[in-house]
């Protein structure tokens, strides 16, 4: 009786080893998630002084305590922030915005807008695009459309007494993310045909709808996050999508596709009606490993495996803690022959 009961005990310990190995090893189901440290990837941006990319970025982590109970996470924000609040960095944003239309900070963009807004900014636009011209330089065709529409518009707002003044704003905001390398192709193309239609009929009605749409995903998303969310699109399909996922999330949208990628929004959309917005913000702490397991298994079974997680993590560090150091040396075979000897006596 002495020898089955001890028999049964070392099976149970060789099962318990077996499988503990197999999940520290192997990548599962269970295992596989790690949160994402946002700490490295906020000081590479700060060594490419995008202080803004980074205040968001990190913010965004900020909401969850792995993170925020980091004195260390908690001491960058604040030199960040010191940086962004600074009168000379701000001087100097705002000065980047007049003279070159684009900026990464809102003081710069209002900068840029404003001249805008008062023609100063499209004059400025043609004027270096004749430059180029003259100068047998390649000359940026979606800058000069836009800026002719940002003419054309001017003149008819006044005619009109104000009534198309909305869509300067959303015409700078092109303008921002063409000078940053982030307008789609797509676009591109579309604002010179429309841009072409609008100059020969003096007729805005081509442009008005597009540029709502734009005017709304400056809105939802900031000028920063709508330039980063448009730069995904692919053509007017994926650009209402955006829109709408925009909508959801609002200011963490552009978070989100550093963070999953390009198929956000395609990702989001499966899942929408069954899953929470929290949860989906929650399950992106994990990366885009997260979310996929997240629309793998839906929101109950997906917070289940995490917590399953956390249980088998504990019971691994407690077994280790005791018995590790006179295991760890004994290699798998070993236990697959005493796990067929314990069954052997038990039987």
């Amino acid at each position: 009786m002495i020898l089955r009961i001890f028999a049964f005990l070392i099976l149970v310990l060789s099962i318990f080893v077996l499988h503990d190995r197999m999940i520290t090893e192997k990548p599962s189901e269970f295992n596989a998630l790690t949160r994402i440290d946002p700490l490295p990837i906020v000081k590479d941006m700060i060594k490419e002084k995008k202080y803004a990319d980074a205040d968001e970025y990190l913010t965004f982590f900020m909401h969850y305590k792995y993170v925020n109970s980091n004195p260390q996470a908690i001491k960058l924000l604040n030199q960040i922030r010191e940086i962004r609040q600074s009168d000379q960095y701000k001087n100097q944003k705002i000065l980047e915005g007049v003279i070159s239309g684009k900026s990464d900070e809102l003081s710069g963009q209002i900068a840029a807008g404003v001249s805008d807004l008062f023609l100063f900014g499209d004059i400025r636009d043609l004027t270096i695009e004749s430059y180029h011209y003259l100068n047998d330089k390649e000359v940026d065709k979606v800058l000069v459309a836009l800026s002719s529409i940002g003419v054309i518009a001017s003149g008819m707002s006044i005619i009109s007494g104000g009534s198309l003044v909305s869509l300067k704003p959303a015409i700078s905001f092109v303008k921002f993310a063409q000078k940053s390398g982030k307008l789609p192709k797509w676009f591109g193309k579309h604002i010179i045909k429309i841009a072409k239609i609008a100059k020969n009929d003096k007729n805005l009605k081509p442009i008005k709808t597009l540029f709502a749409d734009v005017y709304e995903l400056i809105n939802l998303a900031g000028l920063r996050g709508g330039i980063e969310i448009l730069s995904k699109t692919s053509n007017l399909k994926s650009f209402k999508s955006s829109i709408s996922f925009a909508k959801v999330f609002k200011k963490n949208s552009s978070t989100l596709f550093k963070i999953v990628g390009n198929d956000v929004v395609s990702i989001y959309k499966n899942m929408q009606n069954s899953v929470s917005k929290r949860v989906f913000l929650f399950a992106s702490t994990y990366g885009k490993a997260g979310v996929k397991r997240l629309n793998n298994l839906g929101q109950t079974k997906f917070l289940k495996s995490l917590a399953k997680t956390k249980k088998l993590s504990r019971s691994t560090k407690i077994f280790n803690k005791n018995f590790d150091h006179y295991l760890q040396n004994i290699p798998n075979s070993v236990f697959y022959v005493i796990i067929l000897v314990c069954i052997a006596i038990l039987v």
